[in-house]
């Protein structure tokens, strides 16, 4: 029997990702590198409500089958879009946050700008929808300077 054995503990990829696109500077400020960021209740309002570019926010949960047939579709577009951020938020491990903006259906897709929550949608939609939706998220951003 093995008492003394240490546990070894490998980091997941949404942990390495996390620090190779957020950084933190002296400053406070979120430096953003990257478009898809995963999120949790201690770093949404650094991530999304304080951000001045538009946000898309995805509340999902590992479980949800729209949420896994959603996802790379959403990723996809965003990705095609360079003024918008996508935000992945799992419901199951932040239920405040769940509840705070009353995510009643999983897949719920919403925007934000400038701390405000603009639109949403709930379930899966065509990725011409997709497309649509992430692009008036974006004009968001021209529309209030």
């Amino acid at each position: 029997m093995l008492t003394n054995q240490k546990l070894l503990i490998r980091p997941t990829f949404n942990f390495v990702r996390q620090l190779s696109v957020t950084a933190y500077f002296h400053n406070s400020s979120v430096i953003q590198t990257g478009k898809i960021l995963e999120a949790t209740d201690a770093d949404f309002k650094k991530l999304v409500l304080e951000s001045k570019e538009p946000v898309i926010v995805d509340f999902y949960a590992d479980w949800c089958g729209p949420c896994k047939l959603l996802a790379p579709i959403l990723e996809r577009v965003v990705k095609d879009n360079k003024k918008v951020t996508l935000v992945k938020l799992n419901t199951d491990n932040n239920q405040e946050l769940a509840e705070k903006y009353s995510i009643t259906g999983l897949p719920t897709v919403c925007s934000f700008h400038k701390g405000k929550n603009f639109d949403r949608f709930i379930g899966v939609i065509s990725e011409g929808r997709v497309r649509e939706f992430v692009e008036q998220a974006s004009a968001l951003d021209d529309s209030n300077k």
